[in-house]
């Protein structure tokens, strides 16, 4: 027996999910009492999406159908009967299945739904200004994939958990068995699942500002931040990338030199991507660029190391790989690099401080590049007020904040003859 769904009408606005058996050479079809919109339908999964609103529901429907049929086809006693007997034992079963559809679906909620909710934060939620102020500036859309994963993993915990998750039932309690479950279901560190309980928080407030909830024990969520141990490269390791011979591939020689331009600007990848002619200013020597993770204006000093990069590119034109890939062809550069020392890492999981060892080639990253050019522009002598107006890190303490005043200049002059000890 196979078992598979499919929409009676895709081509329409509203179809009903179809039940298929292939029984004893039959085919066997069934309405499973779901409508759905046919963009809200995986045809390939044979499942409902997570844009449809209704999807919880859905899928518990198809679930307890699919359970259902297994158990009536695994109580059929098929072995050793005749063409004739098989023909009523299939009129058996289509009277039982017909049994079991015929029972009202589960429907989706009318009153709150808090999937559809969750989509329409996804789709309208918009950013705060520093001073908390509501603006019209839509979140990046790394930030609404972030989004989507979380709303996902909500649902994939309510099924587990077999309850209906409600803006009432976002307790202290559901924090802690949703970070406990979330972390061993995804193997996410403590600090990674905090980005998930981020997430929420921030869609419970929306929701409370839109009147949807009057709850606010959400606002005690904690979010362990401890992100264990880092790691960054030393100014000779920098050195020992910039000095490989890579002529044999083309494809690592430009995965070294987006690292190199990273190490030497302390840009997160994602800038670095949308670097454009426009934002290099050679006669005066800096890059200007606004982050587009927090909207800060930043001034790059044009390093010698910088300029001796940029003179394989005069058009000032990159084709950059995707982080994804970006990090993997890292780690093959850092084989060849030599980087195979073994280091111990710490991260939190579940509060408990946990260690383990890995050759350093393992560890590197887009963002170890950041790390670096922070980490090597201190030992060179860079004040960090300084390494703060580079990266477009928010200025700390007082004297920063109101009193050191630094022009493009006495930034670029600070930088480039600390760099050039590179």
């Amino acid at each position: 027996m196979r078992i598979s769904y499919y929409l009676d009408k895709p081509k329409e606005k509203q179809s009903t999910v179809m039940l298929n058996i292939a029984l004893f050479g039959q085919r066997i079809r069934f309405g499973t009492g779901i409508s759905i919109n046919p963009k809200a339908w995986n045809a390939e999964k044979q499942e409902p999406r997570a844009s449809d609103p209704h999807r919880n529901a859905h899928s518990k429907r198809l679930r307890t159908i699919t359970n259902s049929v297994n158990e009536v086809y695994n109580d059929l006693h098929i072995q050793g009967i005749g063409s004739n007997a098989r023909i009523e034992l299939i009129n058996h079963f289509k009277i039982q299945i017909e049994s079991i559809l015929s029972k009202k679906a589960v429907t989706p909620p009318t009153a709150v739904d808090l999937f559809a909710d969750f989509e329409q934060f996804i789709n309208s939620h918009t950013l705060r200004s520093s001073s908390g102020l509501v603006t019209t500036v839509r979140p990046r859309e790394r930030t609404l994939s972030m989004y989507r994963l979380v709303k996902q993993s909500l649902i994939e915990f309510e099924l587990h958990r077999s309850t209906t998750i409600s803006y009432e039932s976002i307790t202290l309690e559901f924090l802690a068995s949703y970070v406990q479950w979330i972390g061993s279901n995804r193997n996410l560190s403590d600090a990674s699942a905090s980005n998930f309980i981020k997430v929420i928080k921030t869609f419970m407030k929306w929701a409370k500002h839109n009147r949807l909830h009057d709850s606010t024990e959400y606002e005690r969520f904690h979010r362990d931040k401890r992100t264990g141990e880092t790691v960054a490269l030393s100014a000779d390791e920098i050195r020992t990338i910039r000095d490989l011979d890579l002529s044999d591939s083309p494809r690592l020689s430009r995965v070294r030199d987006h690292f190199l331009l990273q190490c030497y600007t302390g840009m997160r990848y994602g800038d670095l991507m949308q670097l454009e002619p426009r934002h290099f200013d050679d006669e005066i020597g800096v890059i200007r660029f606004t982050t587009t993770k927090t909207n800060t204006k930043c001034i790059i000093p044009i390093t010698r190391p910088i300029r001796t990069l940029l003179a394989r590119y005069p058009s000032r034109i990159f084709e950059f790989a995707s982080d994804v890939k970006q990090n993997l062809y890292l780690k093959e550069l850092a084989v060849k690099a030599g980087f195979n020392k073994e280091i111990s890492i710490a991260q939190y999981r579940g509060g408990r401080r946990v260690e383990t060892v890995k050759p350093k080639h393992e560890l590197i990253t887009t963002h170890v590049a950041r790390r670096s050019f922070a980490s090597t522009s201190v030992r060179f002598g860079v004040p960090e007020s300084v390494i703060a107006i580079v990266t477009g890190h928010s200025a700390k303490g007082m004297l920063q904040q109101h009193y050191i005043k630094l022009d493009e200049e006495a930034v670029r002059d600070i930088v480039v003859n600390a760099w050039d000890q590179l």
